[in-house]
């Protein structure tokens, strides 16, 4: 019999708890997804272990027999792994995750949440530009990234998941005559020069930004790109044009800039996690199973 040992330990979680709900929230995952992998594990061992229904759950006397003996071999397991973690050569001791910068406020949220979860877990963070990340998760040279969920959907071998989805504000100098305003039209800023962050730094495309405003019927007076995030935000705040940004940015930027609400046209987007269907890192599996957790509780 082959043992998939976080496998083992869903169950003797479940078995704990008597309840897939608490079970779940103690490991950072769905209940759907923990059912599904106690429905894997028994096919795997080749034996029902659970009796379960809406109301009651039960062990059948295989799953008696795994549950007394399986704390033996649960600390022959993990004696080892500390012993190999010690050694300094664990493949799961450590995860790298890149990304732009613009999602810092949920990033920062997850990250710390995942590290009290999974202490022995040391997390590297890298900020590279959208083709940095692209080319990083494809050959593998990061274990997680994040990126706009259009940039990745035709990728066969990126695995993605929702992250962020939130509307783009426009912002503006705080002495912009419409600074005072919570809620502005496209069609009130045609006269304004429109900044963008050059294609092969924008963690959104450029060209696809432009496509989706003109597409709604907005055509800027002139459109302009600054290198990078920081030149941009440094150019609005002169009064020297307008941008979008994403609205919750505001935490960070708003200080500079003014955020306002952008209507006629609305524009939402989604980044997502996203990490090559080949990483073999387990840290990358409780990772993503963790932020799958984060979204159900606070769903996006």
């Amino acid at each position: 019999m082959q043992v998939d040992v976080g496998k083992l330990k869903a169950f003797m979680c479940v078995v704990k708890h008597r309840s897939f709900t608490k079970a779940a929230a103690e490991l950072y995952i769905s209940q759907p997804a923990l059912s599904k992998k106690i429905s894997d594990f028994e096919k795997e061992v080749g034996a029902q272990l659970l009796i379960r229904d809406n109301r009651t759950m039960e062990l059948t006397p295989a799953g008696k027999l795994l549950y007394s003996e399986a704390p033996a071999l649960l600390k022959i397991c993990d004696g080892l792994e500390k012993k190999v973690r010690n050694m300094g050569h664990s493949p799961g001791s450590q995860m790298s995750i890149a990304c732009s910068g613009i999602e810092y406020g949920r990033i920062r949220q997850v990250v710390e949440g995942f590290r009290a979860k999974y202490p022995d877990i040391s997390i590297v963070m890298h900020r590279y530009t959208a083709a940095e990340i692209r080319h990083s998760i494809l050959t593998n040279s990061v274990d997680v990234a994040f990126q706009t969920s259009f940039e990745v959907e035709d990728e066969p071998e990126v695995f993605h998941i929702p992250f962020i989805r939130d509307e783009l504000a426009i912002i503006m100098s705080k002495n912009h005559p419409l600074a005072h305003l919570e809620e502005v039209s496209m069609d009130q800023l045609r006269d304004e020069v429109y900044y963008g962050i050059q294609p092969q730094q924008d963690h959104m495309p450029f060209t696809r930004m432009i496509s989706d405003l003109c597409a709604a019927g907005y055509q800027p007076k002139e459109i302009r790109v600054a290198a990078s995030l920081e030149e941009l935000l440094l150019t609005v705040s002169c009064g020297l044009g307008i941008a979008h940004l994403l609205r919750q940015t505001e935490t960070f930027h708003g200080s500079m800039v003014h955020y306002a609400r952008a209507v006629d046209p609305t524009i939402e987007i989604e980044i997502d996690l996203v990490w090559n269907r080949n990483n073999t890192n387990p840290a990358v599996e409780r990772f993503v199973d963790y932020v799958r957790y984060e979204n159900e509780l606070n769903p996006i």
